[in-house]
């Protein structure tokens, strides 16, 4: 900073002995004009070789980098580009582990009323009047009753309808070779209509029964609707 000081005073020197020697020579010039030529002034003698040329002095430093500017605007969204080529089909996964077996006998059952049942002193099983599903013919609709053909895990499901013109609501037990599984309850409730279900995974041997009983007192309330119904499929053998 200080070289740059000291050139820049230099140059103003330069340019103000520069302009006093230009300065007197044209008032000499004016003076020999007036006089006939016999003025003279001693800074006309001044050479300019002498004091009006500044010597050129050494390259400064270069200067600092100035500040980054600001981000430019994005610009428009181009148009959308070709699809590119469909890549080749990728390598074969592995095989995957091996899985049960599927159940080699086909067992379901789905079956209803179309009639009112109940109302009785005491308990009853419950028969059925119509199959929606009778797959092997396992279950007897006069009885009421599936036998399992094999060993296996089967799925049960019990979905029963209250209706409001029936006496009392309907109340029945799932029973598996007498004793009880489960129990499906439509009552207590202020509701004209009403549905009630459960359902269960059981383990059966082939040769085991399952019936649904209708508590005493209470109404297996069914119609032509064929609203409560006794369903049950075979998961797989055992």
């Amino acid at each position: 900073m200080q070289k740059i000081l000291v050139r820049t005073s230099l140059l103003l020197v330069c340019v103000m002995v520069y302009s006093h020697v230009s300065y007197a020579a044209m008032l000499a010039t004016r003076g020999e004009e007036a006089d006939n030529g016999t003025f003279q002034t001693e800074s006309s003698d001044v050479s300019s070789s002498s004091h009006g040329r500044c010597e050129q002095g050494e390259r400064g430093l270069p200067g600092r980098d100035g500040l980054p500017g600001r981000d430019g605007r994005d610009g428009l969204i181009g148009p959308k580009g070709d699809a590119g080529p469909t890549g080749s089909i990728g390598p074969r996964g592995l095989t995957g582990e091996k899985g049960e077996p599927a159940a080699s006998t086909k067992v379901a059952f789905s079956v209803t009323r179309t009639t009112y049942f109940g109302n009785f002193k005491e308990t009853r099983k419950i028969p059925f009047t119509s199959a929606f599903a009778n797959i092997g013919n396992h279950f007897n609709l006069a009885s009421g009753t599936f036998t399992a053909p094999v060993n296996g895990f089967y799925y049960i499901v019990i979905n029963i309808h209250k209706r409001a013109d029936a006496p009392n609501a309907p109340f029945v037990f799932l029973k598996h070779n007498g004793k009880l599984v489960l129990s499906v309850d439509e009552c207590c409730g202020d509701d004209p209509y009403d549905t009630a279900s459960n359902s269960v995974v059981l383990k059966l041997n082939q040769g085991d029964d399952l019936w649904l009983e209708l508590v005493e007192g209470r109404m297996f309330s069914v119609t032509v609707n064929k609203e409560s119904t006794f369903s049950g499929f075979l998961l797989y053998e055992m």
